[in-house]
């Protein structure tokens, strides 16, 4: 692998005290490669792996506002805060992240089963924003015949609707949902499939993400992991996993120009 000779003085998984083999993976330390050696990891990527909400779209505080609709019907109000815990991962995940805030019986949980046409009412109204650097990256990645796809905690349907209407339905190899994988986000599945179906190594690929629970998927898969912030701020524990964290996807765009 790439990483292992960069980190050639680090010990082997087996010989590394903690948490076994997925331990030597937590730790890898980005922080402490410069930035030509970001860049030689960089020139053997040959699939860049998207997520989607908050990453490609703009579309993080819509999904706020849907859900609080939706538990504000139902009786509740629900902070920025709690609605944060559930950004990046399955409905499913969600509704377990929430049971353990509210109740497993609380009527809150039925929220997710109505959120998404409060979202589908808002966008037919409002439409999807591109986020910032989007399509120049996409042009970059197109010049150097590198392999792009959406791997995302949202429904298929969701993720082909969202590339439809910003007009970027043509601009990806391939889509993995959160639900064609056993573990959602923060489980690394979703991250190994989308390897697999790019027929790429995880050393062969690299994730663009904005979440934690993102981030944490990429790294238990082996993954490196370019962090653009949206909601949430990177603290100290992302930025020591992060393989890079940048303002926009323009400034990644700049990053493989030079690999």
């Amino acid at each position: 692998m790439i990483l292992s000779g960069l980190f050639k003085n680090n010990p082997e998984p087996e010989d590394r005290p903690g948490d076994g083999p997925l331990f030597y993976s937590y730790m890898l330390q980005y922080t402490q490669i410069d930035e030509i050696e970001r860049v030689q990891i960089m020139e053997h990527i040959k699939l860049v792996i998207f997520d989607m909400d908050g990453l490609l779209f703009d579309t993080e505080p819509v999904y706020y506002r849907a859900f609080k609709r939706s538990a504000e019907k139902l009786g509740y109000e629900v902070s920025f805060d709690t609605y944060l815990k559930c950004v990046g991962v399955t409905d499913e995940t969600g509704k377990e992240i929430m049971a353990g805030i509210y109740g497993k019986n609380a009527q809150i949980l039925q929220v997710f089963d109505h959120y998404q046409e409060e979202f589908k009412k808002i966008i037919d109204e409002e439409g999807i924003s591109v986020k910032p650097g989007v399509e120049e990256l996409l042009d970059v990645l197109d010049q150097k015949e590198i392999k792009k796809c959406i791997a995302s905690s949202s429904a298929r349907e969701t993720i082909e609707k969202n590339v439809k209407v910003t007009g970027l339905e043509n601009r990806f190899d391939f889509y993995v949902s959160g639900l064609e994988v056993k573990n959602g986000k923060p489980a690394p599945d979703i991250f190994l499939e989308a390897a697999r179906r790019g027929n790429v190594r995880p050393d062969e690929a690299i994730v663009f993400e904005d979440s934690r629970h993102g981030l944490e998927a990429a790294v238990a898969a082996d993954i490196p992991c370019i962090i653009v912030p949206d909601l949430i701020e990177p603290d100290e524990e992302m930025r020591r996993k992060a393989f890079k964290i940048i303002s926009d996807l323009s400034q990644a765009a700049e990053l493989f120009r030079k690999s």
